[in-house]
């Protein structure tokens, strides 16, 4: 079957998590960056995820920042001798090697999924993602362990409990039962609507936002259907005028960006464009993915991204486990 890998590796991720929840991972985490400006380094996926991470701390009252590895040689002055978290499912990526060369951190923190890369070799403290070996080209259960150590960590910086191993145990159990059940078959459902469609905008605020750029890239990767992520708020400033008959918006909800995210909902009604929400609910809107409790939802979000992914991919006759022109790291 197409994307046999991609999607044996989706569901893998609750394993994963439990995972996370049994280890110190966070807790390293948390104890390696405590008290120090953070950079989070990355590229494509890693990138997002570092965009997450980065929100999390700033929300616990850290500076922590996002930088793309690629534009590192244009932006670098502002982050010498930072703390840098480089984050890479491979630990390969040229871009990124090269980017902590210029950076030339005070402190270098690999968080990878492979312990004795060039990227773990090189770094003063290693946090592994614990994902296991990833196949498929469209990077999934890397992405949401990582995913799920920077949000722990920060949550424990601050001082909060409302992430804990009991909590995203429970987000692993909730995301389980969705992909065990018959909630996977209205996302198929969907992406043969979707994947007759020109395009496909993803709108969110807050913690949404990076997630909507991983969903909108995930779409690209493993269907070739074109697709971009936007903040909520920032869509309406223009970029709604893309929004007709023959595109789509999917809105990431949650009870704190519910306001901002149904108002480009409501008016891509009146341009006829097809509208889902992963999250909650919004409206009689169709809702895509698993409800679970607010401390890990973005998980949740994430994996409904990746199943909608994939399904486009199988509606499109894609091989979304080798998309054509990439491969698993950039040389």
């Amino acid at each position: 079957m197409l994307g046999a890998h991609f999607e044996a590796e989706i569901r893998e991720q609750p394993d994963v998590w439990r995972r996370i929840a049994a280890s110190d991972q966070a807790q390293r985490f948390a104890a390696a960056v405590a008290g120090r400006d953070v950079l989070f380094l990355g590229s494509g996926s890693s990138l997002f995820v570092g965009m997450l991470g980065a929100l999390a701390f700033r929300r616990r009252g850290m500076r922590a920042y996002a930088l793309a590895a690629t534009e590192a040689r244009f932006d670098r002055n502002a982050y010498q001798d930072a703390c840098v978290v480089a984050l890479s499912q491979s630990g390969r990526s040229a871009d990124l090697l090269e980017a902590i060369d210029l950076l030339a951190p005070s402190r270098l923190v690999a968080l990878t999924n492979d312990a004795s890369s060039p990227l773990a070799l090189r770094a003063e403290i290693v946090i592994d993602a614990l994902a296991g070996p990833e196949i498929a080209v469209p990077a999934s259960k890397s992405v949401t362990s990582m995913a799920a150590i920077l949000l722990w960590a920060a949550a424990l910086t601050g001082g909060k409990r409302n992430r804990t191993a009991e909590t995203l145990q429970e987000t692993a159990e909730d995301v389980r039962a969705w992909l065990d059940g018959a909630g996977v078959d209205d996302v198929v459902d969907a992406a043969r609507r979707i994947a007759r469609r020109r395009s496909v905008a993803v709108v969110a605020a807050g913690y949404g936002v990076p997630v909507a750029y991983e969903l909108a890239l995930k779409i690209k990767e493993a269907s070739y259907v074109h697709a971009e992520g936007f903040a909520a708020g920032e869509f309406r400033h223009g970029s709604s005028a893309m929004l007709d008959a023959s595109g789509v918006i999917i809105g990431i909800v949650d009870e704190a960006s519910r306001d901002i995210v149904h108002r480009p909902l409501a008016e891509a009604a009146e341009a006829e464009a097809a509208r889902y929400v992963i999250g909650a609910r919004s409206g009689e809107i169709p809702l895509l993915g698993p409800a679970t409790g607010e401390a890990f939802n973005s998980l949740a979000w994430l994996v409904a991204g990746q199943f909608l992914a994939l399904s486009l991919g199988r509606a499109n006759y894609v091989e979304s486990d080798s998309p054509r022109g990439l491969a698993k790291w950039v040389h």
